[in-house]
């Protein structure tokens, strides 16, 4: 997927546009993560500023000059997914860097944690797992724009999340 199909999906995503790249140091990221990240991802973040869809989910994103602490919020969501795993809570997914490992991209108000399944041979080849605030843990065979775009659009089911959202026209906010 893409990030110019989110925002004609969403709209009000154009509103949140910087008028220009915002030069995210992507080398330090990688090597502190030990990966690169998906394409559209990186693509979202040198143009937007962390977002907020609907009031509910957050997108976890780096800002130019403070990678560091995506850094830090990233390993540590990571951390605690592995102890979710050593108490058999992750319903057999497991953290990043191991095999198919877990790495997040965002959160929700009510405690919903969204991943990206780090299988296939790049990262434009990993998918989404949302893990539910009700123990669930859906996956979807998206990008995480393509998920975006489909929870919106109606075509990818809002599997683990609360009835009704998103709305019909989602509000955007920044973090």
């Amino acid at each position: 997927m893409s990030l110019s199909l989110l925002e004609r999906t969403l709209p009000g995503l154009l509103e949140h546009q910087a008028p220009v790249r915002r030069h995210i140091d992507w080398a330090r990221i990688e090597r502190a993560l030990g990966t690169g990240l998906p394409s559209d991802f990186v693509e979202l973040s040198e143009f937007h500023t962390p977002l907020i869809i609907d009031d509910f989910l957050a997108l976890h994103m780096p800002v130019p000059g403070k990678e560091d602490e995506f850094i830090e919020v990233t390993k540590g969501i990571i951390d605690n997914l592995a102890s979710l795993r050593d108490s058999d809570m992750s319903h057999g997914h497991v953290p990043f860097p191991e095999k198919g490992g877990l790495i997040p991209w965002g959160d929700s108000d009510e405690g919903d944690m969204f991943y990206w399944r780090t299988i296939g041979d790049s990262p434009d080849e990993w998918t989404v797992v949302v893990s539910g605030s009700w123990d669930d843990w859906p996956q979807f065979s998206v990008s995480l724009t393509g998920y975006l775009a489909g929870l919106i659009s109606g075509t990818v089911p809002a599997e683990g999340l609360p009835q009704g959202w998103p709305g019909p026209d989602p509000n955007i906010t920044t973090d």
